[in-house]
């Protein structure tokens, strides 16, 4: 733990990611609401931790579009007034109302005595509106700590001493051929992925959901990492037809397939931190402009599903050493990247997983928008 603190600050990022999402599930409220403009709704609450009860009576005190020059609509506004019933009395009627008021504007949810209320819907007539509320403070609060510890740990982990991925940076494999091709493909690929961003982002006129400067940032750190995937995949395919051809081979021409093989695989293992660092960073971004729009962090959408299932298996891939080490005993960090350290079986079978875990990529990003839809079907 002492020499690898940063790992273990990751991983307790993550558990605590976790715990979070439980407090939510056991211990959170969520629902929707149906306010008009004639007509007070109360949401009665008690909380599970303090046993505190609450009567939260809203009124709905005006409802406007906001469009833009051409009529497209930037913006939904709802002006509201609530009051605490466990301490006075509330009328339907507006001009003997003396309450608190608060609006709600799209990715502006309101907070009101541990409430969070966000734009979800609105009534034909403009006369009403459907808000999400959620009753959450525990669960938001650890989830919250756990995506900022997990910031800090993916940042911290490069600058990391004694640790497997700095053991691979200590390979010469930058200055050989394979590995001067695969990391000038990854520069290449990246600035591609820059591109790819513009391409993918929704064009103007946007959906008011998606007028955030969030956009920008999910969705490129997303695209870079599927782009850093790609690579590990094209490195992959090499790798297997490397691992082909060695086995006509013989001699000293087999032994230089095979060390180009095992550099391939260091380059896809090196790869894949930055890669799966992108991912669950964009996914966490996600969640929290999630939390922003429709009042809840994660909703097991299918896009954020599947997004969650392929950072998974990456993570599985990336602690494939260990694996290995369950056949064979692990060498130290001076020898773990020798050519000798690794034979061709297992090389193989990491260009094998890198190949077919990219299926998942691919369905992540067309197969969910296309197949499934849901609230990311214009991703």
């Amino acid at each position: 733990m002492r020499s690898k603190p940063v790992t273990w600050l990751l991983h307790f990022a993550l558990a605590t990611i976790v715990v979070g999402a439980c407090v939510t599930h056991f211990f959170g409220e969520q629902g929707e609401i149906h306010l008009r403009a004639d007509k007070a709704q109360t949401i009665n609450h008690q909380s599970p931790i303090t046993n505190h009860q609450s009567k939260i009576s809203l009124f709905l005190w005006d409802f406007r579009i906001v469009n833009d020059d051409q009529g497209n609509p930037v913006d939904f506004i709802s002006e509201l007034r609530m009051l605490d019933r466990s301490k006075s009395q509330i009328t339907n009627d507006k001009s003997q109302m003396v309450v608190d008021s608060g609006t709600i504007r799209m990715n502006r949810p309101l907070k009101y005595h541990g409430f969070r209320f966000c734009q979800s819907d609105y009534d034909s007539d403009l006369q009403g509106v459907v808000l999400a509320y959620n009753h959450d403070p525990w669960g938001i609060g650890i989830t919250y700590a756990g995506y900022a510890l997990l910031l800090i740990a993916m940042i911290a982990f490069f600058f990391q001493k004694h640790s497997y991925f700095r053991a691979l940076l200590n390979q010469s494999v930058f200055r050989q051929r394979s590995g001067l091709f695969s990391v000038s493909a990854a520069v290449i690929i990246v600035i591609l992925a820059i591109i790819m961003t513009r391409v993918v982002t929704p064009k103007p006129p946007l959906q008011p959901v998606l007028q955030t400067p969030l956009l920008g940032i999910h969705v490129s750190v997303i695209m870079l990492a599927y782009t850093l995937f790609a690579v590990i995949m094209i490195n992959g395919i090499i790798g297997i037809c490397v691992a082909l051809a060695e086995k006509k081979a013989s001699g000293l021409r087999k032994n230089k397939l095979q060390i180009t093989n095992h550099k391939l695989q260091i380059v896809s293992q090196i790869l894949l931190y930055p890669a799966l660092f992108c991912l669950t960073a964009g996914i966490f971004i996600g969640a929290v402009w999630a939390n922003m729009s429709w009042g809840r962090y994660w909703g097991w959408d299918p896009k954020e599903t599947w997004a969650l299932i392929t950072m998974l298996v990456y993570a599985a891939l990336l602690h494939f050493p260990w694996l290995k080490s369950l056949t064979a005993k692990r060498s130290n960090s001076e020898t773990v990247c020798q050519h000798s350290g690794l034979s061709t079986k297992w090389s193989v079978i990491y260009h094998l997983l890198s190949v077919v875990d990219f299926a998942l990529v691919l369905f992540t990003y067309f197969g969910v928008s296309y197949l499934l839809g849901g609230l990311h079907s214009y991703a």
